[in-house]
């Protein structure tokens, strides 16, 4: 890879970080809540093709689910949402207005969310959505102690959280995203306080994710307090495809 030692997928360099905390070990296990594209924005690529990991996307676009499908065999791919209130769902699919691309990662069950978006001259379009509590995919699918949930939902964050008994599962880490979607206003105040009920302490604020360690992982929580920088010897994704280091996805 050139003169560098990893490629961040993830928009803040989140997997870089995760790399650093779980460096060397094989074959973990992850929940990723708001799994979105398989490489470009992924927080679990690099763990699944540089560890071995395996895990449980959970994406409700349907044609980002497809995608993770083809590119994560291994895995088991969900195309569902995760709340706390279980049964069928508007999902607003944030799409692109005059002069914008892109915006599926914008993309929400919370009405207010979706007006802040249109204030902003995004536009969108409604599916129906099944929606479950995480438990109840922790219980088809996970394993007590597994080592990483992560959540990102535009805004949904708290009920993701609220829908499992975290005491019960204990990631050994957990990565939520922590501001109001395209603001840097902080939205952690919401459900902060159950997370550190269930055990936890926050190892890191990056400016966007909050990184918390169960509160017996003192060295866990140690390599995940530093933000990525320079000594990761890493390259953003998108500079590692314009300088012909990886193909497209």
């Amino acid at each position: 890879m050139s003169n560098y030692d990893l490629i961040a997928y993830a928009g803040n360099a989140e997997d870089v970080v995760l790399m650093r905390a779980f460096a060397g070990q094989r074959d973990g296990f992850f929940v990723d809540v708001g799994a979105g594209e398989p490489a470009s924005g992924s927080l679990t690529k690099n763990l699944v093709d540089g560890l071995g990991w395996r895990g449980v996307n959970v994406e409700p676009l349907p044609e980002r689910h497809a995608r993770l499908e083809q590119a994560r065999p291994s895995d088991v791919n969900l195309c569902l949402a995760v709340g706390d209130q279980p049964g069928t769902a508007v999902f607003f699919r944030v799409v692109p207005g005059p002069g914008r691309t892109g915006g599926g990662g914008l993309s929400t069950l919370r009405r207010d969310v979706l007006d802040a978006h249109l204030a902003d001259g995004w536009r969108y379009e409604e599916l129906r959505v099944e929606v479950v509590r995480l438990e109840t995919i922790l219980d088809a699918h996970g394993e007590r102690g597994f080592d990483l949930l992560k959540v990102d939902v535009e805004g949904a964050e708290a009920a993701v959280l609220r829908s499992a008994d975290l005491r019960v599962w204990r990631p050994r880490v957990i990565v939520v995203e922590a501001t109001v979607p395209l603001t840097a206003r902080p939205s952690h105040q919401e459900w902060e306080p159950y997370v550190l009920a269930a055990g936890y302490r926050l190892a890191l604020f990056d400016g966007l994710n909050r990184f918390y360690a169960r509160d017996d992982e003192d060295e866990l929580r140690e390599r995940l307090a530093v933000p990525a920088n320079v000594l990761d010897n890493y390259i953003p994704y998108a500079c590692a495809r314009r300088a012909g280091l990886i193909g497209p996805e």
